[in-house]
């Protein structure tokens, strides 16, 4: 085992994760950061519209507060919100400042100028300050145990994708900037890798998770393109009409009124799309979006993103084909406003959290809480990072550890593990039993099938370390689906991004938290928090 001692271990390398490591070097502690990926890719934030929203001339704190309560259904932690929607406005400041390109909106700050990708402007700046400032990265690693005692964490062990080396990374503090787990579902427009990580380290740590049962599907990702889902500007979804293989008009069959639905009503347009699909309304498993006839001066975007639009979906010329695709995670590991978690040494930020979004994310608000949460948790794991644990004491920790995870056996020996199929199959279980719609007969059937694929997963034995490695992203995957159908099935009535088709109405005495937490190895609802236990 290679050991490697950092004063700060961050895991993840999308906002949370790189703003925490910056964060770290600058505040003189060594930061060390790991990730399954290229440091700053192949994660949400790279592949994210880049666009920040919070209080600016157009908005001040308080209506931004009230906006993101309303939309997450009043179930969002409010302390978190305030502190998110407060912070923000000078952290991105700082962004720009830092070579972060891209302009002031009225509602924030938008990277997007002539790509509909505008993650890589945010995080380029941030990986090239971290090289500045001394962060050490660590590519292709997986982390798959945190090192802990039951009263602090230590550090955490992991192994290398290509080579199969382990490490121990001993660190007076951990940060959790993994992200959530989109990507396990079978529409997602997730990175690969996002596959639940975070959720399942916490969990085996003893922590809880909340509001796992709240997934976001985004309504407008372009379906003309195989198993890619890109996503399409949700203001599209104001200016064009949205019509099914009958003709009908979406909008108006649903009553999706106003303006900004691909923003603060996408949960209500997700579900309509969905039911249309579901029905067989759909165009080849897709519904057509319209711009033929939409008048070019109402749509608030520039000449360089109308062109790209016009290559990449025939925009203009004939209707795009859409469908809604799995987006974002609202639940996650409870942290306080400094993103300390109850496990002292261990801190969090980014997705990975729960809390600040409540039952529904307005659009805009994931780069801003993620960016003042990875650097707040950041402050806070520097305020920690004492020598509270002999390197010899890790050692004997990690091997132990290890020797348990770590254990190939020579490929001519083993049956290759069909992780594939069994992610695929996983996917479709989740998008069909636990996704847009849910009942109580289809989250029990999700439930056992869930169970099934884990018991079958105890079976594989990995002969070497790319096995070892999609077995077990296909175990935190199936986990994490577990946390979200055992929430969803507890959670008898419908709010927000969480529709029960059996109760379909939202139910004031439901203003609680449902809490999941590992127990016998499997996640299962262990409390239920009235919203004002929570805020105590």
């Amino acid at each position: 085992m290679d050991i490697i001692k950092s004063d700060v271990l961050i895991i993840g390398s999308g906002i949370a994760g790189l703003r925490a490591a910056l964060e770290v070097s600058e505040r003189g502690k060594r930061a060390l950061l790991v990730s399954k990926s290229p440091a700053g890719k192949a994660n949400n934030t790279y592949l994210a519209g880049g666009v920040f929203t919070f209080p600016s001339q157009g908005r001040d704190v308080e209506t931004h507060i009230e906006e993101t309560l309303h939309g997450g259904r009043s179930l969002n932690v409010r302390s978190l919100v305030a502190t998110a929607v407060k912070e923000a406005p000078a952290m991105v400041k700082q962004l720009h400042e830092m070579g972060m390109k891209g302009r002031f909106r009225s509602t924030g700050f938008s990277t997007r100028s002539s790509s509909l990708i505008g993650g890589p402007e945010v995080t380029s700046p941030l990986v090239q300050a971290c090289q500045r400032a001394g962060v050490k990265f660590l590519e292709g690693i997986m982390v798959t145990d945190l090192i802990t005692d039951g009263q602090a964490c230590y550090g955490a062990t992991g192994f290398q994708r290509r080579t199969g080396e382990i490490y121990g990374f001993p660190a007076s503090a951990v940060l959790l900037a993994t992200g959530g787990a989109g990507a396990i579902y079978a529409q997602n427009d997730n990175a690969p890798g996002i596959t639940g990580d975070g959720y399942i380290l916490g969990m085996e740590t003893g922590l809880e998770l909340m509001d796992m049962e709240f997934v976001q599907f985004y309504p407008l990702t372009y379906a003309g393109s195989g198993r890619v889902r890109m996503i399409i500007p949700s203001v599209l979804a104001d200016v064009g009409k949205i019509t099914n293989r009958l003709g009908e008009d979406l909008k108006e069959k649903y009553g999706l009124y106003g303006r900004r639905i691909g923003m603060v009503s996408r949960d209500r347009l997700a579900r309509a799309l969905f039911m249309e699909i579901a029905q067989g309304n759909g165009i080849e498993g897709a519904l057509l979006l319209d711009m033929q006839k939409a008048e070019e001066g109402m749509i608030p975007l520039s000449d360089r993103v109308r062109d790209l639009l016009k290559r990449r979906f025939s925009y203009g010329s004939e209707p795009i084909k859409i469908t809604p695709a799995c987006h974002y995670n609202m639940g996650g590991l409870i942290i306080d406003e400094s993103g300390c978690t109850s496990m002292p040494g261990l801190f969090a930020g980014g997705e990975v959290v729960g809390g600040i979004d409540g039952a529904n994310r307005i659009g805009g608000n994931a780069l801003s809480s993620s960016l003042v949460f990875g650097t707040l948790a950041a402050r806070s794991a520097v305020e920690y990072a004492v020598s509270n644990l002999a390197l010899s004491d890790f050692r004997a920790m990690a091997h132990a550890t290890a020797q348990e995870r770590f254990s190939l056996v020579p490929a001519k020996h083993t049956k290759p593990p069909n992780t594939r199929f069994l992610m695929r199959e996983l996917g479709q279980v989740l998008w069909e039993k636990a996704g847009i719609l849910r009942s109580e007969q289809s989250l029990k059937e999700g439930i056992k099938r869930i169970d099934e694929i884990l018991d079958e997963l105890k079976g594989y034995q990995a002969g070497n370390p790319r096995e070892l490695w999609t077995i077990m992203e296909c175990r935190n995957a199936a986990l994490t689906g577990r946390a979200i159908s055992a929430s969803a099935l507890a959670r008898t009535e419908s709010r927000g991004s969480h529709y029960r088709s059996d109760f379909p109405e939202e139910d004031r005495n439901w203003m609680k938290h449902i809490h999941v937490q590992m127990k016998n190895g499997l996640p299962n609802v262990v409390r239920i928090v009235p919203i004002a236990e929570q805020e105590e």
